[in-house]
């Protein structure tokens, strides 16, 4: 972790916001006259030369057919008083480049990079906060690297507990379910164009949950109805569009019931407010400080020798690696720098706050909020 002292000294932010690429852009003299003059207006220095430096500067990328731009802006903080007001500057910057249209597009995403950006939680509160204020709505950070963090958007489905017992709201047993019900929504495009499909998680007897399939529109639409009905085998409940507001947050998109419902491949967790990724084997990990019963064991220290005797026999673990003390080790130590567990004279636990960490998935600012099946 970073010391108070750590803290208190200059800070380079490097900002870089990506724009959405465009066919039509044309990266003319006009549009790096006026990106100029716009960065002159913002610049602040940061005692530095390039990318690095306060004035903002503008760079192309070449995407299938189309041309992407690349703004990036420094910001030098000396004092932390004057912090906020430097990082709002930054996104003033990139809005109003963006609604000058000397952007190809919107900007669809956005990296910082500060020193231990990952274990700086204050810091990050004020790039929230400026982020905020500059667009109107919160943020989330995903920690790419231990100094680079990508701003964007979550969407929460559970805690972690929930998705490593499988006894939440989302349940692997549903999974081909939803499939046919996609597969037949993307096949026939145009007939379901003036509805939205979602899926209502009902907890129920047993330890598996309900799901109700539900569509809304302008109004019912028996034909819609009949065809999936035929195809799938799934009746859906129309939602009249003011109940789907009224209850907004009972109603889950099938990508995302999908994805939350999976039981290959990683893991996207929020911490607090960062986002780290976590992989199958690191997941196969966590399960050594379960019980039997599937109940974490929170408050539990286990030594080098117990955790090697679990590792053999877990059935978490891919048995490639359930012998391998290499891996155990190396695993272990990333867990403690991501803080997914604690370390103490040789003995690992859960960390503290484990059980607050929610199972999310993690949105581009470009890809948030877009309309998918």
């Amino acid at each position: 972790m970073v010391s108070l002292k750590g803290n208190s000294l200059p800070i380079v932010f490097d900002f870089t916001a990506h724009c959405k690429a465009n066919a039509h852009f044309q990266f003319s003299r006009r549009i790096r006259n006026d990106f100029a003059a716009l960065a002159n207006e913002h610049a602040k220095s940061t005692l530095m030369l390039g990318s690095f430096g306060g004035k903002a500067r503008l760079q192309t990328d070449v995407q299938g057919i189309g041309v992407a731009t690349r703004m990036e802006v420094g910001r030098l903080s000396l004092l932390r008083g004057r912090r906020k007001n430097l990082l709002q500057g930054a996104f003033a910057f990139f809005r109003e480049a963006c609604d000058k249209g000397l952007g190809s597009g919107p900007v669809v995403r956005m990296l910082v990079r500060f020193p231990n950006a990952s274990d700086r939680p204050q810091e990050r509160k004020l790039i929230g906060q400026a982020f905020r204020e500059a667009y109107g709505t919160a943020c989330s950070f995903l920690s790419r690297e231990k100094d680079l963090l990508e701003l964007g958007h979550c969407n929460t489905y559970q805690s972690v507990v929930q998705y490593l017992r499988e006894d939440g709201l989302y349940h692997s047993t549903h999974r081909d379910e939803i499939a046919q019900v996609q597969r037949q929504l993307h096949q026939e495009v145009g007939r379901y164009e003036n509805h939205k499909f979602f899926v209502r998680p009902e907890m129920a007897d047993g330890s598996v949950p309900k799901i109700v399939f539900c569509y809304t529109g302008d109004q019912a639409d028996r034909g819609v109805e009949a065809y999936i009905e035929g195809y799938t085998d799934v009746c859906p409940e129309f939602i009249s569009p003011d109940q789907f507001r009224r209850d907004r947050s009972q109603y889950v998109k099938l990508k995302d019931y999908e994805r939350a419902s999976r039981r290959f491949g990683g893991i996207w967790v929020l911490q607090r407010d960062l986002v780290r990724f976590l992989s199958p084997p690191q997941i196969g990990l966590i399960y050594l400080f379960f019980n039997e019963d599937l109940q974490p064991e929170f408050d539990a220290y286990f030594n080098w020798e117990q955790l090697r005797a679990l590792q053999e026999r877990s059935k978490y673990i891919d048995p490639s690696l359930r012998y391998s003390p290499t891996f155990l080790e190396v695993v272990l130590e990333g867990m403690v720098r991501s803080g997914f567990l604690e370390e103490r004279d040789g003995a690992y636990r859960l960390f503290p706050g484990f059980a607050d960490y929610q199972h999310v998935s993690f949105y581009e600012l470009g890809e948030f909020g877009k309309v998918d099946l």
